[in-house]
């Protein structure tokens, strides 16, 4: 089998509840040709410690003050050399053959911009809340529906060759940059679903997305118009046509 290199970055705040089960997840794949980066913004919760603890296993490494998390990412971006790239929060889990099973897939398919597989739930413990998900999506689909549940970050390998060259996120959005990143490069190459868990994400009551839902959906609302805002204004006056004869069948 080829070895590809496979950069994976892990950006990093006042996580260490569960940065360690995330580094581990990373440093023991299966596969070996992984160079592992990870960017904290100069937690004080011993996330440091830990990031020193493994020091010696990844390839690069700081704790200081950063903008966020997307900031974190670029900067990550700007020391990775992988084929494929991938980020996972610290937080979230890989599965122990997620790596090289994007790659043998890869093998056969090196055309494809993303390839995902499906992505269980767990909460704060590490306990199962849902069985993996993820399907097949078109790029049509994912302006009009959105990732979920077609789609989970964590288990989303994006292909180097197709990546923007200046950034890896898009800094704009504090939430749903990897909506926005997904659909850049849904919108140029297919992307390709793997029927296998490849991670885990960890839904908890401080995680950034539960905490700032509105500010989350509006970003998300906001990629949808860029990328098609023709057909964003046809589905606004389709669902407003049946939201009125909704109504209009209660009042009769």
């Amino acid at each position: 089998m080829n070895q590809p290199l496979v950069s994976i970055i892990t950006p990093s705040f006042q996580q260490a509840d569960w940065l360690e089960t995330c580094m581990l997840s990373v440093l023991n794949q299966t596969y070996p040709n992984i160079e592992y980066i990870v960017i904290d913004g100069g937690s004080t919760d011993g996330s440091k410690e830990i990031i020193e603890r493994y020091a010696h296993k990844l390839s690069y490494w700081h704790s200081k003050k950063d903008t966020g998390q997307a900031n974190a990412l670029n900067i990550g971006y700007q020391k990775a050399k992988g084929t494929f790239i991938a980020f996972l929060n610290a937080d979230d889990v890989l599965e122990h053959w997620a790596v090289e099973t994007i790659i043998r897939v890869h093998e056969v398919n090196p055309e494809f911009g993303v390839i995902y597989g499906k992505c269980k739930t767990i909460d704060q413990q590490g306990n199962l809340i849902a069985k993996g998900q993820g399907e097949q999506i078109r790029f049509e689909g994912l302006v009009r529906k959105g990732m979920l549940p077609a789609i989970f970050q964590p288990a989303c390998f994006f292909n180097s060759a197709y990546l923007r060259p200046d950034y890896f996120v898009n800094e704009k959005y504090e939430f749903a940059f990897d909506y926005e990143l997904i659909l850049h490069l849904a919108n140029q190459k297919t992307i390709l679903f793997v029927n296998r868990d490849l991670a885990s994400y960890r839904v908890h009551e401080n995680s950034k997305t539960a905490k700032h839902t509105y500010a989350a959906n509006k970003e998300k609302l906001a990629i949808q118009q860029a990328y098609n805002p023709e057909n964003w204004i046809k589905w606004k006056w389709l669902s407003l046509k049946n939201l009125i004869a909704k109504l209009s069948g209660k009042i009769h």
